[in-house]
């Protein structure tokens, strides 16, 4: 069992990861962790980033896995709309 906390502070630390990467470091089933980050996604800690292989080819050899990346947004964007409203009424 994984927990939001854990996958936070795993996010947290290692900036931006693979799908793959977070695979290996919890002992989760994928649909589990996948529920977590779509629920951190809605909450603007992270980003979903969808990388394409440089390799132009269709061999299918990687997995689809190591082309999904999480990157961790260091402000959410519930912050980031307040401080922006903050500098906006206070400009001028």
């Amino acid at each position: 069992m994984i927990s939001v906390l854990d996958l936070k502070k795993f996010m947290a630390e290692k900036k931006r990861v693979s799908l793959s990467l977070i695979l290996q470091n919890f002992t989760a089933k994928q649909e589990e962790i996948v529920a977590i980050l779509e629920l951190l996604i809605q909450k603007g800690y992270v980003k979903k980033c969808i990388k394409t292989p440089h390799c132009a080819t269709r061999c299918f050899s990687c997995t689809a896995e190591s082309f999904v990346f999480y990157q961790w947004l260091e402000l959410k964007k519930q912050e980031l709309f307040l401080v922006i409203s903050f500098l906006l009424r206070h400009s001028g």
